[in-house]
């Protein structure tokens, strides 16, 4: 058998083996070329898509850190008029005073004067807003320190609020005089003295929270952020008005200069009373004790009226237009944190003196309850008359 010589393959037949290993090869390379194509645009789209939002981000980030360099109230947003300036001028936080002005309606078109009382408005409202504020996290849990100090800034910012209402009425009376009865007019130096204990309020809402941390301080704080800085601006605007300039004197020497003048000689009469004591007031202290006709008597063995002094404070009218006399007859009496509120005024606290008519009062921070907590009689009292030990 003989074997013919290999031929070139006809058209139509088999080709040799290296040739279809080469079209193989193709085939399968050029999918993965367009697969490579593919992947390469994607990780551009990618990397542009990154560095936009980098440049984006670091844009925010620098924007976030200029804006974050001053805080509220350091620098003025807009354009005071003459006498926003002047006025602003008189105060510690001139910057704060500008632009917390420069907010309330009508005070670009204000004089100095009208100034004071929109000053007087403005804190109200900043002070009404905190309270309103403070009130809505009440639901929150906390433990018993921490619901101390909380109760403490909102009686405190209450009482802020009731001066400040009280110096916006003296210093913008009704036009009627008789708007609100339970609000009455005082005299400058009435708005001095609620002005000081607004912002002392200030300072004992946050001594309150010492030593203690979590988000009701924080909030707080937040919620009362520049209340302090806008009464004092407030003060020193009505100060200036009224010709005392304390716009260069600090808040604590403010009150002890203001303390000198009281306690001096020179504001005292030969009766060793104050200047500014009333005629009636004058004859009730110098009468004995027995002679006084009392509104309401406290008596531990029940020959009074009340056997208490919380059923005394209860008993007696909120706003009263006269003097309100209780008398506590001899004996110890312990009861829980005496307070006379707000609208219980005009109450004079008589004893059967010292050593005789004693009040103490258990509670102390030990009990978990801030300083404000613990006083045995919130009131001022005659140190001629009752004794207060204790608490």
């Amino acid at each position: 058998m003989g074997y013919d010589r290999l031929r070139p393959s006809e058209p139509g037949g088999s080709a040799p083996a290296s040739t279809l290993v080469q079209q193989q090869q193709q085939q399968q390379e050029q999918p993965r070329a367009k697969n490579s194509k593919r992947k390469l645009v994607i990780v551009s789209v990618i990397a542009l898509t990154m560095i936009i939002v980098s440049a984006v981000c670091a844009g925010l980030v620098i924007g976030l850190r200029e804006s974050g360099a001053q805080p509220v109230g350091t620098a003025i947003r807009r354009k005071p008029t003459q006498a926003i300036s002047k006025a602003c001028s008189k105060t510690r936080f001139p910057n704060l005073c500008v632009n917390s002005l420069l907010d309330f309606p009508g005070s670009l078109t204000a004089n100095e004067q009208d100034l004071v009382h929109i000053s007087f408005n403005m804190t109200l409202q900043h002070f009404s807003k905190a309270l309103y504020t403070s009130n809505s996290i009440s639901y929150v849990q906390m433990d018993p320190r921490v619901r101390s100090a909380y109760d403490d800034c909102l009686e405190l910012l209450e009482d802020s609020v009731d001066a400040l209402t009280r110096s916006l009425f003296s210093v913008v009376p009704s036009q009627d005089g008789n708007a609100n009865s339970n609000v009455k007019p005082g005299s400058n130096q009435d708005v001095m003295t609620w002005l000081s204990a607004a912002l002392t309020n200030q300072d004992t809402c946050a001594e309150g929270f010492e030593g203690v941390s979590g988000t009701v301080k924080d909030q707080l704080a937040n919620q009362m952020k520049d209340l302090s800085e806008l009464v004092s601006n407030c003060l020193s605007i009505f100060s200036a008005s009224g010709g005392d300039d304390f716009s260069g004197v600090p808040i604590q020497n403010r009150r002890l200069l203001a303390s000198d003048d009281d306690i001096s000689g020179e504001h005292m009469d030969g009766e060793n009373f104050p200047k500014w004591l009333g005629r009636e007031e004058r004859e009730l202290l110098n009468t004995p004790v027995g002679a006084i006709q009392a509104d309401i008597i406290v008596s531990k063995d029940g020959n009074g009226t009340v056997k208490t002094i919380t059923e005394a404070i209860k008993k007696a009218p909120e706003h009263s237009s006269r003097r309100i006399i209780i008398y506590v007859m001899a004996g110890r009496y312990e009861e829980d944190n005496i307070k006379v509120g707000r609208k219980k005024t005009n109450l004079m606290f008589i004893g059967d003196g010292k050593g005789k008519t004693v009040i103490t009062g258990g509670k102390s921070v030990a009990d978990n309850l801030t300083t404000f907590h613990t006083a045995a009689f919130g009131i001022w009292l005659a140190s001629r008359v009752m004794d207060s030990s204790g608490g």
